[in-house]
């Protein structure tokens, strides 16, 4: 087998929704692939490159600070080896009050003179956050036809990617700040907000989920629809307006920042696995409730990476080491 992979060994391993990992300590993994879901939690858990791999950050804009730059080392670190395809940011790209300009120095200072890299030069798909549309939310949309990786040309917008010859996924990024209340009682604090049509959006949604062909439905948001941490928790807006969506068009994850920690939760009886990728930077307490698989405070990202039909999904933290994962089986 072609590994592009760090290897360990695996001391520990949990078992999730009746699956059983098998561990030999020579650094080899067994699976039982008859299972819908693995996971796995460990300090040191054996990150294996698939076919297809991506990263996911979100809440990472600061200029560096915050443990902005160490992210994105640990992002560098782990790209030289899986060579991810692509790199999506699941908003508040821009702390704290946004882009005023496609000229703004912030685009240096935040953005491009810290993912520099050449591992992640990369296409990166971006959606917007609050703290976006506290600024110059048409800039982050424009500045897609000034630089080769910023590909936001729309504030919501849709993407199928082959993972191989015969299995591909659909990738949907939602434009959340506009959909959640709250931010209309402000409109000086967030201009941009009561210029979107939000019922627009969710007849676009819908058709997107309902004609969607793809082996996999991923979906990309900066809300929480369901989240434990204490500085926002669930998204009641999302539960209700996403949540049967997804479950109706058997969509397969949604990942959002908002919440700056890292989170995996399912509540019962869904098949929806619920990412919580908020820790690009600065991090707050985390927190636990009956839908939570996993939640850190730590500073980090999310590495998914395809291997046909089996999905598996890392939290990598700003040291690049892999403190939890998790899998799906089609």
């Amino acid at each position: 087998m072609n590994f592009k992979h760090f290897i360990f060994c695996v001391p520990i391993i949990r078992s999730i929704a009746y699956t059983i990992l098998l561990v030999s300590c020579n650094g080899g993994v067994k699976v039982n692939l008859n299972n819908k879901l693995e996971a796995s939690k460990s300090d040191s858990i054996q990150i294996v490159a698939g076919e297809f791999d991506f990263f996911v950050v979100s809440d990472w804009g600061r200029n560096g600070f915050f443990n902005q730059k160490e992210v994105a080392n640990a992002m560098t670190k782990v790209a030289e080896t899986s060579e991810p395809e692509f790199i999506v940011s699941c908003g508040d790209n821009f702390q704290v009050k946004g882009i005023a300009s496609v000229q703004d120095p912030l685009w240096m200072t935040t953005f491009e003179n810290i993912y520099n890299h050449p591992s992640l030069l990369a296409d990166w798909y971006p959606v917007l956050g609050n703290h976006d549309y506290k600024g110059n939310t048409d800039a982050q949309i424009q500045y897609s036809k000034i630089s080769r990786r910023w590909r936001m040309e729309t504030r919501y917008y849709t993407l199928v990617k082959k993972i191989n010859d015969s299995i591909s996924v659909r990738l949907i990024f939602m434009d959340t700040p506009p959909l959640v209340n709250e931010y209309y009682k402000r409109p000086g604090e967030y201009p941009d907000i009561i210029k979107q049509d939000t019922a627009k959006e969710m007849r676009w949604l819908k058709n997107t989920l309902a004609n969607a062909k793809e082996d996999w439905i991923l979906i990309f948001g900066h809300h929480p629809v369901y989240s434990a941490s204490p500085k926002h928790g669930n998204t009641p807006e999302l539960i209700s307006r996403f949540k049967p969506l997804f479950e109706k068009y058997n969509a397969d994850i949604y990942f959002c920042g908002h919440d700056h920690d890292l989170q995996h939760l399912k509540p019962t009886n869904s098949n929806v696995d619920y990412i919580v990728t908020g820790a690009g930077s600065e991090v707050r307490e985390t927190g636990k409730n009956e839908n939570t698989k996993f939640s850190a405070s730590q500073s980090g990202f999310t590495l998914v990476s395809l291997n046909g039909k089996k999905l598996t999904l890392y939290f990598i933290n700003k040291n690049g080491q892999a403190i939890y994962s998790f899998a799906r089986q089609k």
